[in-house]
């Protein structure tokens, strides 16, 4: 990682986290707001052996979550949104050929997993902030849960 994360109360469990989706192929992270868990396990994630190229996509419930959460780590990382940290949203978008993240909303999420129900290009899904629970979220999860079980394809959920 040619990048140093900060040190949050997450920092701790990173590689537990990392070794948990390699063995399980999904995990479950519980922690207090201000954990760290939205901004730092995803870029944690970048350097994990079974992401190969493929993007780790960010779920996140509303748009101003979506663009705070890409502004933060694009700026961890020295970066301008758009770069290796992206997002994508119902008329708005920064992505480009070098985002590996890409923060989406929900709704997206369920657009993107049905115009594509293989994710081609996508090693990793995770769906931040979950116990909010939607209709779009919950059938997120279920397209994603279908695609890894077809696919070996890695989930995180929190």
């Amino acid at each position: 990682m040619p990048f140093r994360l900060p040190h949050y109360p997450v920092s701790e469990v990173l590689d537990d986290i990392a070794s948990a989706l390699t063995e399980a192929g999904r995990a479950v992270v519980s922690a207090p707001p201000g954990a760290g868990k939205t901004t730092l396990v995803p870029l944690h994630l970048l350097d994990a052996p079974w992401r190969g190229d493929g993007k780790i996509i960010l779920l996140e419930p509303r748009r101003l979550a979506a663009r705070a959460a890409a502004r933060r780590m694009a700026a961890l990382i020295g970066e301008e949104v758009g770069g290796l940290v992206g997002y994508r949203m119902r008329l708005d978008q920064k992505i480009s050929g070098r985002t590996r993240i890409e923060v989406v909303t929900e709704g997206v999420f369920a657009r993107m997993i049905l115009d594509d129900p293989e994710l081609s290009g996508t090693s990793c899904v995770i769906f931040d902030e979950f116990h909010e629970r939607s209709l779009d979220a919950d059938l997120g999860l279920a397209l994603a849960l279908d695609v890894q079980g077809r696919c070996a394809r890695t989930c995180a959920f929190w």
